[in-house]
């Protein structure tokens, strides 16, 4: 039997930014798109180490493309500069951009800020998007494509006053780029599922494969 093979998937942006107490984008935030007005988050395979960086670029010319075609569970850890100041927002949001389309999340949410294990809601509202302005947040903590589901699970982010793991190393990146210029970073990490439903002709081989299973114990039974 065949495991499923999932479409393709690629995570192409994400963006994380501040929420009010009314539930409301308050205008702060970082993504992972230069050439625009935000700030710029730097998105990591190893939590402190600056080596693991999986954006590409610095300044205008930072971008993301990371292959989630492989079903599996995959975290991620970002960076992004506080700069040297906190935000009075009581929330975290996060979009999750897939396959290009980076003006329209596949994926948003939203989590306490400062909490070690949130648990993690759905946000709709207007937030920042990629490439600049606002966009309609998605509402949803799964996107699918073809076959193809992946679902956030897990999404946390501290402020530099609040160096919670993984915010060991208080300061990898810059605004606009990924090197240190010695202002603490604000830190998170998210973590989504990626699932493959079998295509119908995968199914038939299963259940094929259940009914000799079947066959040979019957046989067997009768055997004895």
């Amino acid at each position: 039997m065949n495991a499923a093979s999932a479409e393709a998937l690629s995570l192409t942006g994400a963006s994380v930014y501040d929420i009010n107490a009314g539930g409301v984008y308050v205008g702060n935030g970082w993504d992972t798109t230069g050439a625009n007005g935000a700030a710029n988050l730097y998105l990591l395979a190893t939590p402190n180490d600056a080596s693991s960086f999986i954006n590409s670029g610095n300044g205008a010319t930072t971008s993301l493309n990371q292959d989630l075609s492989s079903p599996g569970s995959y975290t991620f850890y970002f960076r992004a500069d506080g700069g040297g100041f906190n935000w009075p927002t009581s929330s975290a949001g996060l979009n999750l951009f897939f396959n290009g389309a980076n003006n329209t999340p596949g994926v948003s949410a939203y989590v306490p800020f400062n909490a070690v294990h949130p648990t993690v809601a759905a946000y709709g509202n207007n937030s920042l998007g990629i490439n600049g302005g606002d966009v309609l947040a998605a509402n949803s903590l799964s996107f699918s494509v073809g076959n193809t589901t992946l679902t956030l699970s897990n999404f946390t982010l501290f402020d530099y006053a609040h160096p919670a793991v993984p915010n060991a190393v208080p300061d990898l990146v810059g605004v606009y780029d990924n090197t240190p210029n010695h202002l603490a970073d604000y830190s998170g990490s998210f973590t989504v599922n990626v699932s493959a439903v079998p295509e119908p002709g995968q199914w038939a081989m299963m259940a094929g494969g259940i009914g000799l299973l079947a066959a040979m114990r019957r046989r067997k039974q009768a055997g004895k």
